[in-house]
């Protein structure tokens, strides 16, 4: 379906470009749409690799400035999300085109902890063991819901979910017990440089702050949650 799509595309513009220079505008407007159609493969979130170099100074356990990363990662892309509570666990945001766990992940389990609907099940100490490697590891090895492409969201992505109110994240993440709302927090696989060392960001849902440093092989700071790009 998809190279139908990109043929059917190519001929309307070859169509309109034989009626001359004029048509120029035309071909690049039918590119764009094209972009966006059922063969995009493009996904919201951080566009420069890790480690990021920074230019401001970060420390282990500093709070890092909103603006300041999200221009250091390459910019805010991602839209406002539109999320569907599925009632299974997940919550898919079909405006950014992603699939979040809403339970936090268990570290005993390496799978998120029990959704009974509306709500997760209790924090215990193994929701906040993870660091940061360990996090992206069992995003990685993740089967649930039927999907088992699981990764590890960047910071910008995180950062969709956020709200300028309270409970300070958007959606079921907010209203279900145990989830991100309560947690506040959550590991990101965006990595900077930081003053002395690199340091892992964790995007947080609170009322002041909004982006932490840790060192990478912290645990009992923050929780984890998954997403699936599709």
């Amino acid at each position: 379906m998809k190279h139908l799509y990109a043929i059917l595309l190519l001929s309307i513009i070859s169509f309109f470009n034989c009626a001359g220079p004029k048509q120029d505008d035309l071909s690049g407007l039918l590119l764009l749409l094209g972009a966006g159609g059922p063969g995009s493969s493009f996904h919201c979130g951080q566009t420069v690799a890790n480690p990021v170099s920074v230019s401001f100074g970060a420390s282990n356990g500093d709070y890092v400035n909103e603006s300041n990363l999200l221009t250091a990662l390459g910019g805010d892309n991602c839209s406002a999300p539109n999320l569907t509570d599925n009632n299974n666990g997940t919550v898919t945001d079909s405006q950014n085109r992603f699939i979040w766990t809403l339970c936090v992940l268990d570290n005993a389990s390496d799978a998120p902890n029990t959704f009974s609907s509306p709500n997760c099940a209790g924090f215990d100490a193994n929701d906040s063991s993870f660091d940061q490697t360990n996090a992206s590891t069992t995003c990685s090895n993740l089967t649930f819901a039927g999907y088992s492409n699981w990764i590890l969201p960047d910071a910008i992505q995180l950062h969709s979910l956020r709200s300028a109110s309270s409970p300070y994240v958007l959606g079921a993440f907010g209203t279900a017990n145990n989830s991100l709302g309560d947690s506040g927090t959550a590991w990101s696989s965006t990595v900077i440089n930081g003053t002395v060392e690199t340091l892992g960001i964790t995007p947080l849902y609170q009322a002041t702050n909004v982006f932490r440093a840790w060192q990478p092989v912290t645990t009992g700071q923050t929780t984890v949650v998954c997403v699936v790009e599709y």
